[in-house]
């Protein structure tokens, strides 16, 4: 039991923080593109407005990629939980999900049945398999900021440890 717990405390290593990030970066692009077709903008904004989804895992590819070190641990902190707490606010604001709404046939007046040839005229939804892209961006808006806030210590590499930090005491 001791031995489990040391092991989740300790911090993993350089190879499955980035497998992480990589892992991430795709179950958030697939969410974007499974949900692509029934997610539309709030107030009227252009639809080109969508397209600014697909920079949240662009992120992720990048850091996964080329791990650059260009900051330090404090700055990528608040670095992830911004960009986890916009991804909250795009989802809350920016983006909703449009109802799918089945053609419904006529129902006659006079007797309150429904008349069969109605029902094959129906035209069929051509929508295939989507996903809530507003709830599950909200969601992984959750996570990274979470992640930024609490969990920094365990998601940052050993290039970026002690980027740009200067040693003023050795310690013995």
């Amino acid at each position: 039991m001791m031995n489990l717990l040391s092991k989740i405390a300790e911090k993993p290593s350089d190879k499955t923080i980035r497998i992480t990030r990589v892992v991430f970066a795709l179950l958030v692009l697939t969410t974007i593109l499974l949900g692509w077709t029934v997610t539309r903008t709030e107030f009227n904004l252009p639809e080109w407005i969508k397209y600014v989804l697909f920079v949240f895992p662009t992120i992720g590819l990048i850091r996964w990629i080329f791990d650059p070190g260009i900051f330090r641990k404090k700055i990528w902190k608040w670095t992830i939980f911004g960009l986890g707490m916009s991804m909250m606010i795009v989802s809350l604001f920016v983006i909703e999900d449009q109802a799918i709404i089945p053609a419904t046939p006529v129902i006659a007046e006079n007797t309150g049945s429904i008349n069969a040839t109605d029902l094959v005229n129906a035209t069929p939804i051509s929508v295939p398999f989507t996903l809530s892209t507003d709830n599950f961006f909200g969601f992984f808006g959750f996570i990274i900021a979470i992640m930024g806030i609490l969990l920094n210590s365990k998601n940052i590499t050993k290039k970026n440890e002690r980027h740009a930090e200067i040693v003023k005491k050795i310690r013995v």
